[in-house]
């Protein structure tokens, strides 16, 4: 459903933006609009019309900003800036170009840029907490925005009327994560883990230098390795059928209880995966619009999942 303003854009400032509402959720927005002077008399004297049109986005908890150019007449005269307005003064923000991080391909065959057309973040001075986890090996610009409020203009670089289109999604890191699960027997299971109990479990130092069974002693039916194994040429580890080898850290007894997940994420990993889906875009966009206003063209080419 489009949005009804009682100030109409060419009477909005920096001072008084349109706001798009506050975000919790994946919200698709498209926005239309001309940009040009007129000519008329005012109250104030002769004249009117704008060449920057201000939109407001408020952000319940941290998340991403996306805005792209659609193919409306002339998009290269068109230019858009992002600012911060949780610092003082107003701090402009960055948006990446084609030279942010890349990962594989999206669905239309082309090298995916996760972060392409999103406003930057700026949560450390020097951007180097590393970390070999993620997607942007820990470069703070890519994380998510924090809670809070930004700008953003849309504005003419020619002295004449210009039509734009500018679509804008707000993204959210995910909360939950699946597991993909296969066993050619039909049966699929998720193991949980709990602290080690060497009573059962071998221990298995690495390097490994001589060939090992892991299950050979009933007794013994699992095997652990701290942090990581090297097995050395020509050397085998076998691991009998029910029984398992954990390579990994140790979980302290005193949180025994608390069941954690083999594989879990570590902390930030909601923070890097980038993926964009398209019928979640989809979703939100009928969500907030009427059956006939169709999902624009635009966002799919941004998408790299279904």
């Amino acid at each position: 459903m489009a949005r009804v303003s009682a100030v109409a854009q060419d009477q909005r400032s920096v001072h008084n933006p349109l706001v798009l509402g506050t975000f919790s959720s994946t919200s698709v927005r498209y926005l239309r609009g001309t940009l040009k002077q007129d000519y008329v008399v005012q109250q104030n004297g002769y004249g009117g019309g704008t060449y920057n049109h201000w939109f407001q986005v408020n952000l319940a908890q941290p998340g991403w900003i996306i805005v792209t150019k659609a193919a409306a007449p002339r998009p290269q005269y068109l230019q858009i800036s992002t600012y911060d307005l949780n610092k003082t003064p107003i701090q402009g923000e960055e948006i990446f170009d084609a030279d942010s991080v890349e990962d594989g391909l999206n669905r239309a065959g082309e090298v995916y840029i996760p972060y392409l057309d999103t406003m930057m973040s700026r949560q450390s001075d020097l951007y180097n907490t590393y970390s070999r986890w993620r997607l942007d090996r820990g470069d703070d610009r890519y994380y998510p925005l924090s809670d809070g409020s930004y700008l953003i203009c849309v504005s003419s670089t020619r002295n004449e009327p210009l039509d734009y289109e500018v679509g804008v999604v707000i993204e959210f890191p995910p909360t939950e994560l699946d597991f993909a699960l296969e066993d050619e027997n039909g049966i699929a299971l998720l193991l949980k883990e709990t602290a080690v109990d060497f009573t059962k479990t071998v221990n298995i130092e690495s390097p490994v230098t001589a060939n090992v069974t892991i299950g050979s002693n009933p007794d013994l039916p699992n095997g652990f390795t701290e942090l990581t194994c090297t097995v050395n040429s020509g050397v085998t580890v076998t691991v009998n059928s029910g029984s398992t080898w954990f390579i990994g850290e140790q979980i302290p007894s005193a949180q025994a209880d608390e069941y954690i997940v083999l594989l879990e994420p570590v902390d930030g990993f909601f923070d890097t995966v980038h993926d964009h889906s398209l019928s979640e875009w989809r979703t939100a966009w009928e969500a907030q619009h009427q059956q006939d206003d169709r999902f624009p063209a635009v966002f799919a080419p941004l998408t790299n999942r279904l």
